[in-house]
């Protein structure tokens, strides 16, 4: 398991399982239906949104480059957010993700992984560590999980208990 040894590693764990996973299914649960739509500007992603974007930044670190394996795309720029019921199967699949995640060896937070691509015609190749990459999936969802609380505080909707 991933934490084994490593205390530190335990506690964040612990931390996301406990708060970080409660806390934005809470926010989920108050989120109206008819709000997924809604942003504080134009130039601001979408409520439901930042809900998938959680989702697909897990599927695409863990999935694509952890695992090398691509994962449904759940880009749906310029398109309606899905129903809460959609995403809900998303949430569920993030959290099953970052289950298999914390599942693995500790050995994985050491390996490096590679992503390789072009970018304005000239090819790249970055390299990240597995602690590198999990540290970024934890601090990137308690940011978003912020930015769904801030969000609903703005319709008036005040997430207790979070």
């Amino acid at each position: 398991m991933l934490s084994d040894n490593n205390k530190l590693l335990a506690r964040q764990i612990e931390f996301w399982h406990g708060n970080l996973k409660s806390g934005l299914m809470k926010a989920f649960e108050l989120t109206p239906e008819d709000k997924l739509d809604w942003m504080p500007t134009e130039e601001m992603i979408p409520l439901g949104k930042v809900f998938l974007h959680i989702c697909e930044t897990s599927g695409w670190w863990y999935g694509d480059i952890v695992k090398g394996r691509k994962n449904t795309d759940l880009s749906v720029a310029g398109q309606k957010c899905p129903s809460k019921e959609e995403i809900a199967r998303y949430l569920d699949a993030h959290w099953d993700r970052l289950e298999q995640f914390f599942a693995e060896p500790p050995d994985v937070l050491d390996r490096v992984y590679t992503r390789e691509g072009e970018e304005d015609g000239k090819p790249y190749k970055i390299e990240y560590n597995g602690l590198t990459i999990f540290t970024h999936i934890f601090q990137h969802e308690i940011h978003h999980r912020s930015q769904i609380f801030q969000y609903l505080r703005i319709l008036g909707i005040k997430p207790r208990g979070v």
